[in-house]
């Protein structure tokens, strides 16, 4: 079968430990678009913090999916599909980020917002805020608190999910940090692989999609084919159709090398 649309994870699947791409994922990426497949990078950052990274491949790329599947565009920014949380829910959100100090950001169209410290906000593409509530979230595609299960505010993170029946799923950072991705239910990285194929007009049996979390689990349950990365969690690498090494090994290189073949 000629597979038509990839669509790659970005933290810990083409990025490794170093937060940068490696030259032979460069090329394999490059590769696969100047055979005419359809280049699609998903993440759980907002869409103006997922493009720094990936400047080595922005021109083989079709599109971006970010803030977990909420707000897909492409590379020029222009709007494919965006799902939006309740106002009331983002709000809420924030406001507990504030009150914990969590790190946090929100994706909005209008741009990214980061509450984070000082000393780490130089260079940043977000507005950086003192309170996440402070950003403008009547339209936020994702809120996403830099937290995990273990903190003893987690519980009214949950509840909150919860009322306004979200998604809220776990995601990492290149540099192995946890953070929560909450979106509209209608969200996530797997509608988004399907929003896609309908888009570039892909066949769902012409995909395949690449991660290393459970916040890509639904991207690699509705692929044709889905890889796992091999430090993925083993329920994970277990539902995969394929397993291939990991960022630091150029495990998307050596992936492709096996489902497309030389360049």
């Amino acid at each position: 079968m000629r597979y038509r649309l990839a669509a790659f994870d970005i933290d810990g699947t083409l990025l490794g430990p170093s937060g940068r791409l490696s030259p032979a994922v460069i090329a394999a990426v490059g590769g696969l678009a100047s055979r005419g497949v359809v280049v699609a990078v998903a993440t759980a950052r907002p869409h103006e913090l997922a493009l720094p990274p990936l400047a080595p491949i922005t021109g083989s790329l079709s599109a971006v999916v970010s803030a977990a599947g909420a707000d897909i565009r492409r590379p020029d920014g222009e709007p494919i599909s965006q799902t939006f949380l309740p106002p009331e829910a983002a709000r809420a959100i924030a406001a507990l980020c504030d009150e914990q100090g969590w790190r946090s950001s929100a994706g909005t169209p209008e741009g990214a917002y980061q509450r984070i410290p000082d000393a780490v906000a130089a260079g940043s593409r977000a507005t950086i805020v003192r309170n996440l509530s402070d950003a403008p979230l009547d339209r936020a595609l994702v809120v996403a608190p830099w937290t995990g299960a273990g903190h003893p505010a987690f519980p009214a993170l949950e509840a909150l999910v919860r009322r306004w029946d979200l998604r809220a799923e776990r995601a990492l950072t290149s540099s192995g940090h946890e953070l929560i991705a909450i979106t509209h239910r209608e969200a996530g990285k797997g509608p988004a692989l399907l929003r896609l194929c309908e888009a570039f007009g892909v066949a769902q049996a012409e995909s395949v999609a690449f991660g290393d979390t459970e916040v890509d689990l639904p991207m690699l349950e509705d692929a044709a084919l889905g890889v796992a990365m091999g430090d993925a969690p083993a329920a994970m690498r277990a539902a995969a159709d394929m397993v291939t090494g990991t960022a630091a090994e150029d495990g998307v290189a050596t992936a492709i090398t096996r489902i497309w073949g030389e360049a």
